[in-house]
């Protein structure tokens, strides 16, 4: 990428977080009266009698959980060997969990009860027992720790465990990580602004002898890989079927006309993404959008997100860079006689403001779809299909792919082969409670 482009890329973020700013704080005020069913919503008033600590997973324990078989020496020798600095490694894994233990004493030195779990260990009882969720990590952790709390009024409060490295957005301003105790004495004194966040709720068609085998795969466990290691060359239709990766149309039993529905156990907080698993393979997918009419789309897969999300991968499919901006000013100047400024300046205004409406509103109602490399044939005035991005209350989506999933916030995946059929929608007693604080 060339200077110019980083340069342009800095600028767009930097007034993408301005607006983001911005927006939260004409949201927040008026989201928990909007949405919000008790007065405890209404009120900055927090319940942290019982926490529950969402860790993030290192890379080293990836590595060390991945060869468990390993001694400590053993294990170091084959990561050497394979060119990563497992000394940095150690050390991040270090630094993580000092930072998860500092935020549970902190806690308990108010008197408060105290529990911690992982990606492996996270799971429905512990979310039920505890007053508030605590992710400590990033962005992707407390997605994680987001998409598996069902109750709307429980709130999700995340720490960024490296303000140094990442902002993790979605967490507390950077000050919050540097002086635990002091946040955690905000938030018991009431020093913040309830947020709602808007999240997709799934709701899965499909024949009813195949319902049950519509079941998650966590994308982060260390048990499942796409394409098993050579050695396990001889065992793949074994992990094929236990990962419920075996497509539909290969069974040889007759297709049942019995239909059966069922809503996903996992919230989307950013977005849902369906396509090929194999990411060269076209993804042949029907589209409804809200109650329009079925359109047969061929393309790189499909981008269903919320509010929140708009900032993140959506906007990267869909934003524009300074240079092609100012390439397209320059053709309809010179082949095309429209009087512009050209400049490189005027360029990069355009690009902000357009790019600037890809984001909405954390709380709003609607969700945004991207139709990713969308192969289609424009025939004006009338081009067939349907717009490659918009906003809508509804998408419904059947699959005519092979081998393809359902993913929530880039984590858990569901398989979604021929004849399945979702409906993505946004409903209010979905949403997340979290927190805003202010940066300083």
């Amino acid at each position: 990428m060339s200077v110019l482009n980083n340069f342009t890329v800095s600028v767009a973020k930097g007034l993408r977080r301005l607006r983001q700013k911005q927006e939260l704080r004409e949201v927040a005020p008026s989201a928990s009266r909007k949405r919000g069913n008790t007065a405890a919503q209404e009120d900055a008033k927090l319940n942290m009698e019982k926490c529950l600590i969402v860790s993030k997973v290192t890379r080293y324990e990836y590595e060390r959980h991945s060869h468990e078989n390993l001694s400590e020496s053993e294990l170091e020798k084959v990561l050497r060997k394979r060119g990563s600095d497992y000394d940095s490694m150690v050390s991040v894994h270090k630094r993580q969990k000092a930072f998860e233990e500092n935020v549970a004493k902190s806690l308990r030195d108010m008197g408060l009860k105290v529990e911690m779990a992982s990606r492996l260990t996270y799971k429905e009882d512990l979310i039920k027992w505890c007053d508030m969720v605590v992710p400590c990590g990033g962005d992707g952790t407390f997605l994680l720790a987001a998409s598996r709390v069902r109750d709307a009024n429980k709130p999700v409060i995340g720490f960024n465990s490296s303000p140094h490295k990442s902002v993790g957005r979605l967490c507390l301003p950077t000050w919050c990580s540097n002086d635990v105790k002091g946040a955690f004495q905000a938030l018991k004194e009431g020093r913040f602004r309830w947020m709602r966040r808007s999240r997709i709720r799934t709701t899965i068609t499909s024949e009813q002898k195949l319902i049950d085998t519509i079941t998650p795969i966590d994308l982060h466990t260390l048990h499942y890989c796409r394409y098993p290691p050579v050695r396990d060359a001889l065992d793949v239709s074994d992990a094929y079927n236990l990962n419920s990766r075996k497509n539909p149309a290969d069974t040889k039993e007759e297709v049942s006309s019995t239909l059966a529905t069922k809503v996903l156990p996992f919230l989307a907080l950013n977005e849902v993404f369906i396509g090929e698993s194999v990411t060269s393979r076209v993804s042949l997918l029907r589209l409804q959008i809200d109650d329009g009419a079925w359109s047969h789309t061929k393309s790189s897969g499909l981008c269903v997100t919320t509010g929140t999300g708009s900032t993140s991968w959506h906007f990267s499919i869909n934003c524009l860079r300074t240079h092609s901006v100012q390439e397209l000013m320059r053709i309809l100047s010179e082949e095309y006689g429209v009087a512009l400024n050209t400049t490189l300046e005027k360029a990069r205004e355009v690009t902000e403001k357009y790019n600037q409406k890809l984001m909405f509103a954390p709380d709003s109602d609607q969700l945004a779809y991207s139709v990713r490399e969308y192969i289609t044939f424009e025939e004006w005035p009338r081009p067939r299909g349907l717009k490659v991005r918009d906003r809508a209350s509804s998408v419904k989506v059947k699959s005519h792919c092979t081998d393809a999933g359902l993913v929530i916030d880039g984590s858990v995946s569901f398989p979604f082969n021929d004849g399945t059929e979702a409906i993505l929608e946004i409903h209010p007693e979905d949403s997340l409670m979290t927190v805003q604080m202010d940066e300083h």
